[in-house]
Parts: C-alpha cells; structure tokens; sequence
C-alpha cells in the first residue's frame, strides 16, 4: 500500500493504523530493503552467504524480473505458522518482513535443537512480538498433521528421523507455551513472571490466524487425506483459538519419485481446494475461513520456466505450459501440470542421497549425463527445501494479501461477516498476483 493511513513503522501492541486496515504490505527494490534471510538457521537450506558452495549467484534469466522484489508488513493480526522445515524456513522470511531493521530482538526461540555440532538450528516454538503493526508472527514446528491420534502429553523438542517416519507428535503444552507467552510494549522481547516490567507486558492470547503445511515428506501420500486436513483444521481452533487457516497446496519436491506419485500431489492439492469451498462454519465458533495459498501452483510455474532455460524441448514446456498457466486461473487448476512433466523427474544422482533432487528444480545449468552435481540455481538448494532470499517476498506478500481478504475493512474487534463471494474473488487475485511468475 502507499496509503499512509494503512501503514505504520510503530512496534508498538496497540492498533496504530486505519481501524479498518489489520494487515498491509509494501513491495520494494532488494537494494533498498535486503532479502528476508536474516533469521534463517539452518545453513544448508540457504541459497546466499557463507556455505553458499556450488550455488549461482543470480537467478537463471527467465526468473530473475519475478523474484525480483522484497516484501515489508504491518499488521496487528496474531498469526501462526505451523508445519515442518519448510514453515520454519517460511516463517523466519516473514518474521524479516514484519519486524524489519533494528527490531531483531522481538523475536524469541522458544524452543530449538541443533545438530552439526551445534552449528544448525531448527526451531520447534518461536515467537515475534510485537512486530510492525503491533501484531504477533508465531512458528510451531510439527511433523505430522495434528490430529488425537498423535497428541503427546510431552511433545520433545528433538531431531525426528525421516527415514524411518520417526515423528515425535505434538501436545498441548506446545500450544499453550504459544498462546501464553509474554511479552514486552515494544522495548524489549520476553517477560517474565518475576519481571519489574511486567505491568507492561502482554499475553499472546488467542491467535487470528493459522498458515498451514502439510508436511509431505514426514507423511506419505496416501495418508494425507481429506479427513486428517480437516482434524488439523478443528484442532488448530480449538488449540490456537484461530478464526482464519491458510492451507499451502503442495509443490514438488524430492519424494516425488514417480508419475503416480505427481498424481497424488495433484489429488492432495484438489481435497485443499475443495476444503476451503466447501466448508461451513459454526456462526461465531472455531474457524470460519479457510483460504488456499497456491505455492505448488506457483512453484510448478517457476519449475516450467527454468526447465525451458536448461533446454527440457516438450511440447509442454515450449508451447503449452505458458498458455496453460493462464488458462489454469479460471478453469478450477485441471491439471495443466500433470502433462508433459516427465522432466521434473530427471533427477541428479547424488552420492548418499535417498531422494535425489529434480534437476530443473536445484540446477542452473543443465548437467551432463555422466555429472553427478551441477552449479545451483537460487530456487532450491537440495530439492525439498526452497530459497527464502527469492521466493519468501512472494510468500510473505501472498500471506498478507490473503489476510486481508478476510480482515481487512472491519476493524480491530469488527465481525467476521463477509461475502463468501467477495473473499473468494479476492482470494484468487491474491494467487493470481502473487502465486504466480507474472511481474508485478
């Protein structure tokens, strides 16, 4: 936004902007504000600075006049981000974006694990508060869709082996240490009970907001089905107190080892979509929206391009694929990336990997046959994983554009009442501007 009235720089927990404005963003020029990778704690997944080997250093050129922008946010929403590796690389992009320069120390782990001698971290609870806007941007690390089955009375913060499905669970002291967090009026992070400032303190409190990643990897295809989303859906409510869900549909990644499985990530990707439209929510009680952020759309777009850009010559690819991706917008997402995708199979044959990487997926070059690595593109580094420095503005943006679909134009304490049809329509042009590689 550019109007002044929809944006403050304030940190401050109390509601600074319009009434009617809960969420807004700012799109700038990288020179002038860095990419969101400051909060990123796990080196291997970065795709710039130290440990950055065998990677480009630009975008390969079809891409580089689309991820080409930094995002910056202010909001008063509360907002959870909850899934696997991948939401915590996504959450720690848009924890830049809404606390920005200078506001480092508003953001508190709660609870992490290292590993690699203890140079890595992965967090499994943190919390940014308040951020631009007064707002609260929150990450909860689970492995799995939370659902009764898998409910711990202690969930540990600790290293989960994927080979084995080795998943630790979640439990309800994790939402609590969520919920019940306290912090300061903008001076300083976290308070505690014994604190002389704690008059001035504030509980986290019910979250407005919940992005949800189905951790694809961790559990099979075949397990995620409608019923374990929905589970996930009314358990966030109940447990985080959340109005509002964004459901990520899923991208490829390098458990994606055949045509059958392409297929099931579609499928999973329709039951999404479905869930959103067809849901029917309790007037006043638990959730009431849930909304589709289309990141496998948009990664399967930015995979099409780079697939031309190393010489993939299908009909689909060269001809097809852009005139699909337009048409793709209004006709429901039928599939247009289920044909002539063969290529996002060719994988790189890395030693001691189980799951090699799609080659249009981490390359910046096109290998040769025989070579068993390739200089990397700054759309992935191993194949699961993405590059926050390029595609967590879009990300970041999308959250907040879709955010506002539903929040914006009613107030801080303003109903939940809207057009079902209003917020659909904003809902795709959000996806539209964003999820995908138009310019903007």
């Amino acid at each position: 936004t550019s109007n002044s009235r929809a944006w403050t720089e304030s940190h401050s927990p109390y509601h600074i902007m319009d009434p009617d404005v809960r969420i807004s963003f700012r799109l700038h020029d990288p020179a002038d504000v860095s990419p969101p990778s400051k909060f990123l704690s796990v080196v291997p997944y970065m795709c710039s600075g130290p440990g950055s080997k065998d990677k480009a250093e630009q975008l390969p050129p079809p891409l580089s006049t689309v991820l080409n922008f930094t995002t910056t946010i202010a909001t008063d929403l509360k907002i959870v981000h909850v899934g696997d590796s991948l939401g915590q690389q996504f959450v720690q992009g848009f924890d830049a974006s809404v606390l920005g320069a200078g506001h480092d120390d508003h953001r508190v782990v709660l609870q992490e694990y290292f590993y690699e001698g203890k140079i890595y971290s992965h967090n499994c609870l943190s919390v940014a508060a308040p951020v631009r806007g007064g707002g609260i941007s929150s990450y909860w690390r689970v492995t799995d869709l939370i659902s009764k089955g898998n409910r711990r009375k202690e969930a540990a913060c600790a290293k989960e082996e994927l080979q084995l499905k080795q998943r630790v669970g979640w439990s309800m002291e994790q939402s609590i240490a969520l919920v019940d967090h306290k912090f300061g009026n903008g001076n300083n992070n976290s308070v505690s009970e014994s604190s002389d400032v704690l008059e001035s303190s504030f509980a986290v409190g019910q979250f407005d907001s919940v992005v949800m990643r189905i951790p694809h990897g961790w559990m099979d295809i075949p397990d995620i089905t409608r019923e374990r989303i929905v589970e996930a859906i009314q358990l966030s409510g109940e447990n985080l107190g959340v109005q509002t869900v964004i459901l990520t549909t899923l991208p490829l990644n390098n458990n994606v080892l055949t045509t059958s499985d392409w297929q099931g990530i579609h499928d999973i990707n329709k039951i999404i979509r479905d869930i959103a439209r067809t849901w029917t929510p309790v007037p006043g009680i638990g959730v009431q929206w849930i909304l589709v952020q289309e990141f496998g759309d948009f990664t399967n777009q930015i995979l099409w391009k780079n697939a031309q850009h190393l010489g993939y010559a299908t009909e689909s690819t060269t001809d097809n694929a852009p005139k699909k991706q337009q048409q793709q917008q209004h006709q429901q997402h039928d599939g247009w990336e289920l044909s002539g995708g063969e290529f996002l199979l060719d994988r790189l044959p890395l030693a001691k990997r189980k799951w090699p990487p799609s080659i249009p997926m981490v390359c910046a070059e096109k290998p040769a046959p025989e070579a068993k690595n390739c200089i990397r593109n700054k759309i992935s580094t191993d194949g699961i994983h993405w590059c926050i420095e390029t595609l967590g503005p879009r990300y970041a943006a999308s959250v907040a554009c879709l955010l506002g679909c539903v929040y914006n134009g009613k107030g801080p304490r303003g109903s939940n009442d809207r057009d079902v049809g209003d917020v659909r329509k904003c809902e795709e042009e959000c996806n539209d501007r964003f999820m995908s590689i138009t310019p903007v």
